[in-house]
Formats: C-alpha cells, structure tokens, sequence
C-alpha cells in the first residue's frame, strides 16, 4: 500500500515531456536576477551587438523574429574530437563575442553546445552540455556575471554539415550563443 502511495506522489511530480518542443528554438527566457538591472533598449542594444559581431569571417549573427540573437560560431577549429576545451581560435572568438557583451548587463547569454554524429546518442549530449558548460566557464573568467549565462546541449540533433565526412564533423563540433533581454 506505502509502496503504491509512493508511485503515485512519484509520477505526480514527474514533469511530463514536451512533444511539441521544436528543437532549434532556444531554452526559455530567464527571470532577471534579483538585483538593480537597468532597463535595456532592446533595439538598440540588438544592432549594437549586430554591429559589433558582424563582418568577421568566424561568426555571423542572426535576429530572429521573436528579438533574440542568434551567434553561430564556425565549428571547424573550436574543439578536438570528444574534447570539451575550446580550441585557440575559438577562445579568440569568445574574447571578442565576451568583450562586446559584458557592455550590457541586461541581457542573458545562452550558450549551446553540439556535437558531431560519431559516439552514441547519450555520450553526444552529455558532451554537448559539457562544451557549453566549459564556454559559459571562459566567459565567465572574461568578466561575464555568472547570473547572466546558461549551457544547454543539443547533442548531435542539430547537424550543421554532413557528419559522413571529417570535415562535416569538425563544423558540427560547435557552440552557438543566444542572447536576449531578460525577461521581468
């Protein structure tokens, strides 16, 4: 009878899944953390960061329709094969993508990892995770508050190139970055 009476106040706080969830879109908007934000001009901040990321060869910056930004970092260099460290070239990359948002606390900085399609499923987004955990990490050292960043992974579900090649994989071995007001 406990036993019975266990299950179900289990599987009553179980958080169902949601089939509907599209994989492309980005984590939900976080809460601001407590403290004094200043309230951020979304439009103009947008085209700011736009301004400031674009023309570079190694990354390009997407606006999306809802208002967050999309950063796609190439991933050809950024890390080894089932290695989480980024690479030299894309520390120099996030150097730039960290200096030019620690100007506006008001946003939050979502960071998505991938990975190639070689390894199991499960390995692929544990892997994924620990790649955005490891950037979240730099960017944080760089001078980004903690409060404002979250790693999330998408494993292998979102291929950028064909993972039948090597070349393929090294561009799916990627982070991307969202960025986007807080929510209050």
């Amino acid at each position: 009878m406990a036993l019975s009476a266990l299950i179900a106040l289990l599987s009553a706080c179980a958080t169902p899944s949601d089939p509907q969830r599209e994989t492309s879109s980005p984590p939900r908007p976080a809460r601001a953390p407590e403290g004094n934000l200043p309230k951020v001009d979304w439009s103009a901040e947008r085209a700011r960061i736009t301004r400031a990321l674009t023309g570079a060869g190694d990354l390009s910056v997407i606006a999306h329709n809802d208002g967050h930004l999309q950063i796609l970092i190439p991933g050809a260099e950024a890390f080894a094969r089932d290695g989480v460290e980024p690479r030299s070239s894309l520390r120099a990359t996030l150097d730039r993508i960290s200096g030019v948002l620690s100007e506006t606390p008001g946003t939050e900085i979502v960071v998505i990892g991938h990975t190639d399609g070689v390894g199991s499923e499960l390995h692929n987004m544990q892997l994924s995770i620990r790649r955005a955990e490891a950037v979240v990490e730099y960017m944080r050292v760089r001078g980004i508050a903690l409060t404002r960043l979250q790693a999330d992974g998408r494993g292998e579900t979102e291929p950028f190139a064909d993972n039948g090649t090597e070349a393929g994989r090294a561009k799916n071995r990627r982070v991307e970055i969202i960025v986007r007001p807080f929510s209050r």
